[in-house]
């Protein structure tokens, strides 16, 4: 049994009774200001300040030590400095103290001896029992019960669950929802370090928390970022995660032997992998709290199809841009639909989607109210935009207008609850909370003031609504214990030998039955001329060596080789290869019959730094570092998963068979993919692997190109590092 599954997550949380340690008389300080906070934040559990110097703070008695105070303690608060928290953390070892929130800098984030100290303090409160929240954290609130050991003014009370790595970031978002009606907290953490508590040990409690309704999160880095997804796949059809990732920059990508490696950036693979476990992804910080807030009070939408009503045709096309750039669908609405549009808008007017009403609600505004009924009974709409001026009629116009768009503004209400439709309204007047605009708020339907955060609401609420249809298919994260049962890799790890030559990674995985093009290992020009002379076409021509990957790069390929030239071509091959490399192992020259396919793909694995092993797929060939049209998704892979990948290709129409080239067998792709899948998981030694090319056609899927690199001995298949620390700057 781990720690985490003996962890009272409430009493953390949610705690009767709090110890402030390092608490203080002088009114500056956060040990004063920790326990002002507590009580005129209505806080109603106990509270114990603790300092061996003081007798009294703000009528409370002081204890010298947390083990001196008579009653049990769920949390503690320490804001002692770094280097003395490993002897509170000793204090507290008898006395059932749940958890404790540690403040400090100057640990993990810090350099050599901060992470010594780190490493103190997780054993202390492991051998203890207690569990941490930080360190380097800004601290922890439950907004409900009055608990703000942070010490923010004004965090305004909600349905939000916010985790965050970053204190400012955190202000940040308190004081943005104290300006947006209807949007708030149940609770915030800050993660910190991560050295204890993780991100996925915050989900199931807040996920069975009544008062939240959504888990709002800011990631820098996850140090188990493996066991967040399987978390994330439980928690995300009962409640919404929404995720904003930073280090998107082409900076944060790491470099790695392989194409896979290359192309594997912390944000491509987190974007992918968060979404494959129903997280919803947002790329702007002005997004995150408007998304939240539409996840947390919408229903989901049943599909991509969005209907737009709108008051002037700027705004009009403006949305179905912004739609589209998301991958929304933007459809016509049917006859019947048009013709009762017709009945109430001006000849003028477009009713086709988007709807323009040209004028038609200038001087009366229940014409609103009439199109958006029409549009959401529409049978091809699965949502509604409601673009341009809606709730500030009164100001731009007339203000006995106001009283007219309140009553629309109860009537939308009612329309969304009865045909369960999100509706989100963006309006040029959604920054002067006029009275229509909060009767929707109120009732959850978002006003938001820019085009794009709208379209981005709409985006989510497409996203969330297909993975609640399809969660059940995807991926649980989860692998099988396995003992590496390619012979090949076991005789590689045997030898020492981390890169495997691709002779050896092609037997590997023929052996486990992928489709390999036909290959001989020559290790002479008059064995390459008896391989080629087994084929009637063409042959291509390939040093083998496992200290050269990229065998492009060291002219250590060449292709179309008749009969005639192969000898020539195999001197040719070594000579390149030992003065590209001259320390290299070469085994040989591999022969393979020439092949060709209507698409060239790249299908390969990487061990991502914070969720583990992860496939790609794309274009493949020479381009595909240019191009970088491709998708990830975590292993093990479903078969949703696998077709999901196909789907997420820009370059379809070459899938579906461009230029009269037949189109590739998607299923054969799938299998192929599923079959990698489970080549990876049964040999848990493989580190990289990279398939490239790999044709595709009507006829199916055949490997032409292999490499394989194995993982360093003792290193764990599903680790990662420490992640970005929290700070206040």
């Amino acid at each position: 049994m781990t720690v985490s599954d003996t962890t009272d997550i409430d009493r953390i949380m949610d705690p009767d009774a709090v110890a402030i340690v390092g608490a203080s008389t002088d009114e500056t300080k956060r040990g004063y200001q920790a326990i002002e906070t507590l009580q005129e934040g209505g806080y109603e559990g106990d509270i114990y300040p603790v300092n061996p110097s003081a007798e009294e703070i703000r009528g409370l008695e002081v204890y010298p030590t947390v083990s001196a105070i008579p009653s049990r303690v769920d949390l503690a608060l320490i804001v002692t400095p770094a280097h003395v928290v490993p002897d509170v953390l000793e204090d507290c070892g008898g006395t059932d103290l749940a958890g404790a929130v540690v403040i400090a800098v100057g640990f993990g984030e810090a350099g050599t001896d901060g992470e010594a100290l780190e490493r103190e303090i997780v054993s202390l409160a492991e051998r203890h029992g207690i569990r941490l929240i930080g360190p380097n954290t800004s601290g922890m609130i439950n907004v409900h019960a009055g608990l703000n050991l942070v010490g923010a003014d004004g965090v305004p009370e909600g349905g939000l669950g916010l985790l965050c790595q970053s204190g400012n970031m955190a202000i940040s978002l308190f004081t943005e929802a104290a300006t947006r009606e209807g949007v708030g907290y149940s609770h915030y953490v800050g993660v910190g370090n991560e050295a204890d508590l993780k991100f996925h040990e915050y989900l199931p409690y807040l996920n069975d928390d009544p008062e939240t309704d959504a888990i709002v999160l800011y990631v820098e880095g996850m140090s188990e970022g493996r066991a967040f997804l399987q978390a994330a796949r439980e928690v995300t059809p009962e409640t919404p995660i929404i995720a904003l990732k930073s280090g998107r920059s082409a900076v944060g990508k790491q470099s790695a032997s392989s194409h896979t490696g290359a192309l594997a950036g912390d944000s491509t693979v987190a974007h992918a992998v968060l979404e494959q476990a129903g997280v919803v992804s947002v790329e702007r910080s002005d997004e995150l709290l408007a998304v939240a807030n539409s996840l947390s009070s919408l229903p989901a939408a049943d599909g991509p199809n969005v209907g737009i009503l709108a008051d002037g045709g700027g705004h009009a096309t403006l949305a179905a841009d912004a739609l589209a750039e998301r991958g929304l669908s933007v459809p016509e609405v049917t006859d019947e639909t048009q013709q009762r549009l017709d009945e109430v808008l001006p000849d003028a007017a477009s009713v086709v989607n988007p709807v323009d009403v040209a004028g038609g609600t200038d001087d009366d505004q229940r014409v609103f109210y009439d199109c958006a009924e029409a549009i959401v009974a529409d049978p091809n709409v699965d949502a509604l935009l409601l673009a341009g001026l809606f709730g500030g009629y009164g100001i731009r116009f007339a203000e006995q207008y106001t009283d007219v768009e309140c009553g629309v503004a109860e009537e939308l209400v009612t329309l969304a609850e009865r045909h369960d439709t999100p509706i989100v309204v963006q309006s040029a007047y959604a920054e002067f909370d006029t009275e229509p605009h909060e009767i929707l708020r109120e009732s959850g339907i978002p006003v938001v003031e820019s085009i794009d955060v709208a379209a981005s609401s709409l985006e989510s609420l497409a996203a969330y609504g297909e993975h609640l249809a399809t969660a059940d298919e995807k991926s649980d994260f989860r692998f099988d214990g396995a003992d590496n049962d390619a012979a090949e890799i076991r005789h590689a790890i045997e030898a020492g030998r981390r890169q495997l030559s691709e002779y050896t990674a092609k037997r590997a995985l023929r052996e486990r039955g992928l489709p390999v093009v036909p290959f001989e290992l020559a290790e002479s020009p008059s064995e390459a001329l008896d391989a080629a002379r087994t084929t009637d076409s063409p042959v291509a021509m390939k040093v083998v060596s496992p200290d050269i990957v990229h065998k492009s790069d060291a002219g250590g390929v060449a292709l179309g080789v008749d009969d005639d030239d192969v000898e020539a071509t195999y001197e040719d091959l070594l000579a390149a290869a030992e003065s590209y490399a001259p320390d290299a192992d070469i085994e040989g020259v591999l022969v393979s019959p020439m092949r060709e396919g209507s698409v060239e793909l790249i299908v390969g694995v990487v061990d991502d730094e914070q969720f583990g092993r992860v496939m790609m797929v794309g274009l493949g060939g020479v381009f595909v570092e240019v191009l970088e049209d491709v998708a990830f998704r975590a292993l093990p892979l479903s078969e949703a998963d696998a077709h999901d990948m196909l789907d997420d290709i820009e370059a379809q129409e070459l899938l579906d068979g461009a230029r009269g080239n037949p189109p590739v067998d998607r299923d054969a792709v799938v299998d192929f993919l599923l079959e990698v899948s489970a080549f990876v998981e049964a040999n848990p030694a493989v580190e990289e692997l990279d398939l490239n090319p790999v044709f595709a056609d009507d006829d199916g899927v055949e490997i032409v190109d292999a490499a394989v690199t194995l993982r360093a001995p003792g290193t764990d298949t599903e680790t990662a590092p420490a992640p970005v620390g929290e700070s206040d700057d």
